[in-house]
């Protein structure tokens, strides 16, 4: 038993010592939760003040980026619509410049009288009685200088716009000659309306020829008409300059606004 028991106690081994760390003994166990704490607060640590500004920079670099393509585009869109207005504008003026060749001006009000005449010699053209020629017998401006439209008769749009210069135009010929000096006064440059026409047979034109036992004869003279009307030109009407307001006085003190104003005097 005494044997037996020197055995025992011989053989038994001793506790391994582990170092103490704050009073706690770092055994493998201890140690392996400590090193999976220390290593999961490293993480949060590197996520929280490494990779968490770093993702926020990397976001923020993102979003000025896309801002900058936004802008490029932006900026695209505007040139394109700049080129696009300046076309419409381009295209806007030329039909203006068309449009103004239309109306009369000043220097075509001054031929007037004499291109009137030439389409009624042109109708005469082969004719060589005096009696059966066309005439221009009137051709007489109402107003002396064009007047700027006020009264709506052409429409309240142009009122303000245009201005006119009345003519009172009378003329006689048959009713061949008098269709077609109105076609060609259609076809002159500027732009005229014709109002007020009135057309009627010339008594003095009522003639019956008769030959001696008094039967008509064949070749009776043509019936000439006496036509008159108002002939209107179309002009642009002259655009005041604006209204430039004089400097104020550095000087003057400020005014009331309470003040009333004086009575006129």
């Amino acid at each position: 038993m005494t044997a037996g028991g020197d055995f025992m106690q011989g053989g038994a081994e001793e506790a391994p010592s582990y170092p103490t760390l704050f009073g706690i003994k770092l055994t493998p166990t201890v140690s392996g939760i400590a090193i999976a704490v220390l290593g999961g607060a490293a993480s949060f640590w590197l996520l929280f003040n490494v990779v968490q500004p770093a993702w926020q920079q990397n976001q923020e670099l993102t979003a000025q980026v896309n801002e900058k393509r936004s802008q490029l585009v932006n900026q695209e869109e505007i040139q394109q619509q700049i080129k696009d207005a300046q076309t419409r504008l381009a295209a806007a003026e030329k039909l203006k410049a068309d449009v103004l060749t239309l109306f009369a001006t000043e220097e075509s009000l001054d031929t007037l009288l004499y291109d009137l005449n030439e389409r009624v010699q042109f109708v005469n053209t082969g004719i060589s009685t005096a009696e059966q020629r066309a005439t221009l017998s009137k051709f007489v401006a109402v107003n002396k200088d064009p007047e700027v439209i006020t009264d709506s008769s052409l429409g309240a749009a142009a009122n303000g716009v245009l201005q006119r210069q009345v003519y009172t135009v009378e003329m006689r010929g048959n009713f061949a000659q008098t269709q077609s000096i109105i076609r060609n006064i259609e076809r002159l440059q500027p732009l005229l309306i014709v109002r007020n026409f009135r057309s009627e047979i010339d008594p003095e034109s009522r003639v019956l020829r008769l030959d001696a036992q008094g039967r008509t004869l064949g070749n009776q003279p043509i019936p000439r008409l006496i036509t008159s009307f108002e002939l209107i030109a179309l002009m642009p009407a002259p655009t005041a300059p604006p209204v430039v307001p004089a400097p104020a006085d550095p000087n003057a003190p400020p005014a009331d606004p309470n003040a009333s104003p004086s009575p006129a005097q």
